[in-house]
């Protein structure tokens, strides 16, 4: 049995919504799909702009098997504690095979690599990111700065603007951090990146 997970908001559910579900349960194969969903409020705190019962249904209609609700405490939260919340109520299931996420790069190689070094803070990147911080930089930037040195140091054969292009993308922190999550818990879930479009 495999069973395909996604952390969604369906606020309201719309056709990248359904992309995103048909081509991730025909990537894996999927017998069952699971949506995590955000309930009466999303990401960044604001009220959802349909109740959740509604969403439910609406994800329900379009092939999802079950639906769970993102607890507030995490789905309210930014990014890295966002996808840690969920990662984690995902992975204390013991059910779930894959997670499918989008991302504008939709390099799955590329984003675990970047996750990696942001989990394991080599000491040159997190020499440069204190360095940033005590410049009076946000942590974004300075995290972003800090990964462009590590880069222009040790990986020369990656050009940095891309670096640069890839940190400035929502989806592509959000998947990130879904990343980092799973390596954090060494998750046996495996992931999956689609490429947003438009």
């Amino acid at each position: 049995m495999e069973v395909l997970a996604m952390i969604v908001e369906y606020n309201p559910f719309h056709l990248g919504h359904k992309y995103h579900l048909k081509h991730s349960k025909s990537i894996t194969n999927a017998d069952y799909t699971i949506a995590l969903m955000s309930g009466s409020f999303v990401q960044r705190g604001e009220p959802s702009l349909i109740d959740k019962w509604t969403k439910s249904k609406m994800a329900i209609d379009n092939g999802v098997d079950l639906v769970i609700e993102f607890p507030f405490i995490f789905a309210t939260q930014s990014a890295e504690l966002f996808a840690f919340g969920g990662i984690s109520l995902l992975n204390s299931l013991g059910i779930v095979n894959y997670i499918s996420f989008g991302s504008e790069l939709g390099d799955l190689n590329m984003l675990n690599e970047i996750a990696s070094i942001l989990l394991k803070e080599p000491p040159t990147y997190k020499e440069s990111l204190k360095k940033n911080l005590n410049l009076g930089n946000s942590y974004a930037t300075s995290r972003s700065r800090a990964l462009i040195n590590y880069y222009a140091q040790f990986k020369k054969d990656t050009d940095v603007k891309k670096i640069e292009e890839i940190l400035k993308m929502s989806n592509n922190i959000l998947a990130i951090e879904y990343l980092k999550a799973l390596q954090l818990l060494n998750s046996n879930i495996k992931p999956i990146t689609l490429e947003r479009i438009g």
